[in-house]
């Protein structure tokens, strides 16, 4: 359990850190280079001690977790750089119902009664926070980045799923090299044939705010590598509900203090009522 809030601590810092960095390049490009930041790091780690390699199982799990956060990662980043932190942040709550899902499906663990109905109430929780009925009737009203986020929660469910299951077959360093090395190969591919004539311009946009993209990159491989080991001894949903509900008391947090966000006492209640709902539906 410490390991889970130390890493739900890093990935609330992290969240402020990527609105701030969205300023000085563009979602895609700010991914890669989180990515490639972290891979030395995994690549350091796995050298330097006797881990061992992967079992053949790996690899599948090992390689969707790959193609899932890596589209997390561009969807989320670019969320942040076109919405507001402190309304989006809180949708990532449908990310423990989704892995509670995929671990139904998948692994036959049924869900009550209960659990159903908490599931509904954090879907509609969400919903209102985000605009209500306006929401039908005119999209717009949700504001921009809500159906980025939406992707987002979708993909981060399945990736901490098939992080534990990949885990169970080869060493956490191992795979953290797999895993940002790939973000870092497959958002590159897709940089390069998106941008004119394949140029590809990284650092040079980070030009004066190459400590900030450091610090980014160390909170980065903090937050990851916390959660894997915490993986190790608690179930995914309770990690998940741990970091969903520190990341909405911080999104508010950061959102007012240094992005001058307004947060209505309606949208904090409805928060509470996230936080409590998902803590029920992980630890029942």
């Amino acid at each position: 359990m410490i390991y889970a809030l130390l890493s739900a601590l890093a990935w609330s810092v992290m969240d402020m850190l990527r609105k701030r960095l969205a300023r000085y390049a563009s979602p895609l490009t700010l991914a890669i280079l989180l990515a490639l930041g972290v891979t030395p790091l995994y690549v350091l780690a796995w050298g330097m001690g006797d881990w061992g390699g992967p079992e053949p199982e790996y690899w599948l799990p090992g390689l969707l977790s790959v193609v899932a956060a890596s589209l997390a990662a561009f969807c989320f980043m670019k969320a942040l750089s076109v919405g507001r932190i402190a309304t989006l942040i809180p949708v990532l709550s449908i990310t423990p119902v989704i892995a509670s899902l995929l671990s139904w499906l998948l692994l036959a663990d049924t869900l009550t009664l209960p659990e159903l109905l908490a599931i509904a109430v954090i879907v509609v929780a969400v919903f209102l926070l985000n605009g209500g009925m306006k929401v039908i009737t005119s999209p717009d009203h949700a504001g921009p980045g809500f159906g980025l986020m939406l992707v987002v929660s979708a993909c981060w469910g399945v990736v901490i799923v098939l992080d534990q299951w990949a885990l169970r077959s080869a060493p956490l360093p191992f795979h953290g090299v797999v895993q940002s090395g790939g973000m870092f190969l497959l958002l590159s591919c897709v940089a390069w044939a998106t941008s004119n004539k394949g140029e590809l311009r990284l650092l040079p946009a980070f030009s004066g705010h190459v400590g900030l993209l450091l610090l980014a990159i160390a909170t980065f491989a903090s937050a990851v590598s916390l959660q894997w080991l915490a993986l190790e001894t608690i179930h995914a949903g309770i990690l998940e509900t741990v970091k969903r509900g520190v990341g909405i008391i911080g999104a508010a947090i950061w959102g007012v203090w240094l992005f001058h966000e307004r947060v209505t006492i309606w949208q904090l209640m409805l928060m509470l009522v996230v936080i409590l709902a998902t803590s029920f539906l992980s630890l029942n």
